[in-house]
């Protein structure tokens, strides 16, 4: 599953392309009064000619700002924009606005390269950003974005009035199980893991890599019941899922240890969250690993 397929994820994108919808009306329209005076207005005058540069000027922006969008309007302006240069060279027999219409392809083609350009550094910075957030190993979020994340959704949670849940997953025994098949053997039930955690969750949790062989998932608007029920259903996935390692008696003893915490019921703060949940993971290994247990348990 692609990161941002995550439902909360889209919030900022959301907001951001509305931004961007709202300048896209405002340009439009604008071309659009300026299309209508050019089209109908005296091209060899004072005021045509500033018209015709500014739209120049905001014919090259649209593709600049919106990318292809914008030079499909770029396109519809020259089509119409050609048409009253030859109109008026037609009708008046003056190479002056013959060459008005030359300069509208030509400053087509620099906005079809302008979008060109537009388009791809937008997809370089949205790879970066991607590999910024990333885990390198198991391609799930990594610490850092985890520790953004859990301050978002805390701050989300207070002004909603609603519950978070913060749990810790660990593998039990993977260090024994690493050293005797190697990191290779290793990286690849970090991978799975990784991988059932995402599909055993809600689009709207937050999966996310700790640290070794530890895990994190922010639960926004979750109850005691529900993340048992969740944490429960991925044990008995991960337990399916040993049968793909190689059989050894280190293999059977690969079983899931979870412990979680509560904002704000049991926790203040992310700082007491982050530590009832890791107070509780430490708890549930302790009382012999394989079992999921709630801070106030402890």
């Amino acid at each position: 599953m692609n990161l941002f397929d995550r439902k909360d994820d889209h919030v900022f994108l959301d907001n951001h392309k509305l931004s961007q919808k709202s300048k896209f009306i405002i340009y439009l329209l604008f071309i659009g009064i300026l299309t209508l005076v050019l089209l109908f207005g005296n091209l060899n005058t004072a005021p045509g000619i500033i018209m015709g540069s500014i739209m120049a000027v905001v014919t090259l922006l649209m593709p600049l700002i919106f990318g292809y969008t914008g030079l499909m309007v770029t396109l519809i302006y020259s089509i119409i924009g050609i048409t009253a240069p030859f109109r008026f060279g037609i009708m008046q027999g003056d190479p002056y606005y013959f060459a008005i219409a030359v300069f509208i392809l030509a400053n087509f083609l620099g906005s079809t390269i302008i979008a060109v350009e537009v388009e791809r550094n937008k997809k370089t910075q949205k790879i970066l950003e991607t590999l910024s957030v990333t885990d390198g190993l198991t391609e799930i979020y990594n610490h850092r974005y985890f520790q953004q994340r859990l301050d978002e959704e805390i701050a989300r949670a207070t002004r909603a009035n609603r519950t978070l849940v913060l749990c810790m997953i660990d593998i039990d025994n993977f260090k024994m199980y690493n050293d005797s098949y190697g990191h290779y053997f290793g990286d690849e039930i970090l991978r799975k893991t990784a991988g059932l955690i995402q599909n055993t969750t809600r689009k709207s949790d937050i999966a996310c890599r700790y640290g070794g062989d530890e895990f994190a998932v922010i639960l926004p608007d979750s109850g005691v019941g529900e993340v048992h029920f969740v944490m429960e259903r991925l044990k008995e996935a991960f337990y399916s899922l040993r049968f793909s390692f190689p059989d050894c008696h280190v293999t059977r003893n690969l079983t899931l240890s979870v412990g979680f915490s509560i904002f704000p019921d049991l926790a203040e703060n992310k700082d007491q969250l982050i530590t009832q949940a890791d107070a509780a993971l430490y708890r549930a290994k302790y009382q012999g690993r394989n079992t999921i247990q709630l801070y106030q348990d402890t």
